[in-house]
């Protein structure tokens, strides 16, 4: 498989602790993909000569073609988000993807009721989504949802609604306990069936951020009905072993 390369064009800082990096396709042709999708990208080496690949939700609207945008969180010595901030325009870094079998699927979501959840940095596939047109003429028929810590430092409310603009169905957002505390998993299940209430059991979900949660929602969601072919799930941390390709933001 020949490499692909992405150019830098711009970066913006958008929290102390976050920035959204705006790529084209080094030879200038289109970026096809579809929202809720991502790309892993080559930022280097590390000192035992490894490539340093890590996956990055695309936060962009798939109907703009020239170019993508990623939000990558720095942690501290992470080895790319290390990396990143110190690009400079017009840098290259290899590529691969668009992936995201789940979200690509031409037959996914189908009619009725949705609804798109994530916690934490989960909120990038969740914006890529709303942006996305296979959702662009269902938003009233889905519920979103971001569940975030109030230490969260990664995306404010404010930048999130300047994102979204032009959205009307803007994100429901609600705490939810540290990823460290016992009773997260518990909040979250309680906050779900609150959002729920009588409505009709959702014919499609899409859930993203913390795998330890996501599992306990998707597993909560097959009790109420959902079928299980119709839930996608992408673990951005708290992985399983051997799972499908997944994200791990800004590390």
């Amino acid at each position: 498989m020949s490499q692909k390369f992405l150019k830098l064009i711009h970066k913006e800082n958008v929290s102390p602790y976050s920035d959204i990096y705006h790529f084209e396709r080094s030879d200038g042709s289109p970026f096809e993909f579809v929202g809720g999708q991502y790309v892993i990208l080559n930022t280097g080496t590390d000192s035992d000569g490894k490539a340093i690949k890590r996956a990055y939700s695309i936060l962009s609207s798939d109907s703009k073609t020239d170019s993508l945008q990623i939000c990558v969180k720095r942690l501290g010595m992470g080895k790319a988000s290390s990396i990143l901030p110190e690009l400079e325009l017009g840098a290259e870094l290899e590529y691969s993807g668009p992936w995201g079998k789940f979200v690509g699927d031409p037959t996914w979501p189908s009619p009725g009721f949705s609804l798109i959840l994530a916690t934490d940095t989960g909120i990038t596939s969740l914006t890529g989504l709303l942006l996305s047109k296979k959702f662009s003429g269902r938003l009233d028929s889905t519920i979103t949802v971001w569940l975030k810590t109030k230490e969260e430092d990664f995306l404010s409310e404010k930048e999130l609604r300047k994102i979204l603009s032009g959205i009307s169905n803007f994100p429901n957002i609600f705490q939810i306990p540290s990823i460290s505390d016992p009773n997260r998993a518990s909040t979250v299940l309680e906050i779900l069936k609150s959002i729920l209430g009588d409505c009709t059991v959702p014919e499609n979900a899409f859930l993203s951020g913390d795998g330890n949660i996501l599992r306990e929602v998707r597993s909560e969601l097959i009790r109420l009905g959902t079928l299980e072919s119709r839930i996608g799930m992408e673990a951005f941390f708290h992985t399983q072993r051997n799972p499908s390709p997944t994200l791990s933001l800004g590390v």
